[in-house]
């Protein structure tokens, strides 16, 4: 699994990769691969990635909290062994 985490950094907290990210949403909507942190706890965000990432290789997740982000590292480091995780690419697009 590789974990992508996307600050706002730039004029009006955009960085050069979200914008990226942002015309590639188009694309990511078409495909159902995007979700909205923001109607999860830590707890429930995790839970519906692994769900998922079962049946998506990349997904796009916006408006994530630091908790967020840290809860999906941790979920990250506790499945470095899973096989079906191995290609999974995660956007995380901090508030």
């Amino acid at each position: 699994m590789h974990v992508q985490v996307i600050t706002g950094e730039g004029k009006e907290g955009e960085t050069n990769r979200l914008r990226h990210l942002k015309e590639l949403k188009d694309w990511f909507n078409e495909s159902g691969k995007i979700v909205h942190a923001d109607a999860y706890d830590p707890v429930g965000l995790v839970a519906i990635l692994d769900v998922r990432a079962l049946s998506d290789k990349e997904i796009l997740v916006l408006e994530c909290s630091r908790e967020q982000i840290q809860a999906v590292l941790e979920w990250q480091s506790e499945t470095d062994d899973v096989v079906e995780f191995e290609n999974l690419l995660l956007h995380l697009v901090r508030k």
